[in-house]
């Protein structure tokens, strides 16, 4: 069985070129009424409303904290966190969403119990992305963040699988590398 090539932006690009305003704003059109994920980028990019972050949060909020019965679904959670920064390009309302994933995260296993070593990976991944986020921000967003972590670690005392260990030990770190 032969695998077919996908066609790449560097095929597409050159046709798109050659189009008319009026085409490339029906392709728009199209690809906006096509799915919820196509009107959130485009509305976000834009800022066209209000309250984009509040959409992403949901996602995040819906795939990490879902109802009784349903699957968590981290990577859903992830892709919103992604999805938001491809269409904004801000460093800080990223980090919003990537602390959320993990006040998020961490309250669903305080209030239904340890989880498994897989959510609490993912959780100590985006830990660590936080930090790396936050290396680059000003003391006031260091600040601003360094205190809903503390509270999430303070909170996640008694969870298993070494997740508190983890975090708790990575705060440390970080605060005190600042110091100097």
């Amino acid at each position: 069985m032969t695998k077919k090539k996908v066609p790449t932006w560097a095929s597409v690009k050159p046709i798109l070129s050659d189009k008319k305003n009026s085409e490339l704003l029906k392709l728009i059109a199209d690809l906006y009424t096509l799915n919820i994920e196509n009107k959130r980028f485009v509305t976000t990019r834009y800022s066209i409303g209000s309250n984009h972050i509040e959409w992403y949060k949901e996602i995040i909020s819906q795939s990490l904290y879902p109802d009784v019965n349903k699957p968590i679904k981290l990577a859903a959670g992830k892709k919103a966190i992604s999805d938001y920064f491809k269409a904004t390009q801000k460093k800080t309302a990223q980090l919003e969403l990537m602390v959320y994933y993990l006040e998020t995260g961490n309250q669903f296993t305080l209030d239904y119990g340890d989880i498994n070593e897989t959510f609490y990976d993912s959780l100590e991944s985006m830990f660590d992305r936080v930090l790396a986020t936050l290396q680059d921000q000003s003391s006031a967003t260091n600040e601003q963040y360094l205190v809903r972590l503390r509270k999430l670690v303070e909170s996640a005392k008694g969870i298993g699988w070494g997740f508190y260990d983890y975090i708790s030990y990575k705060l440390e770190v970080y605060e005190e590398e600042r110091k100097t």
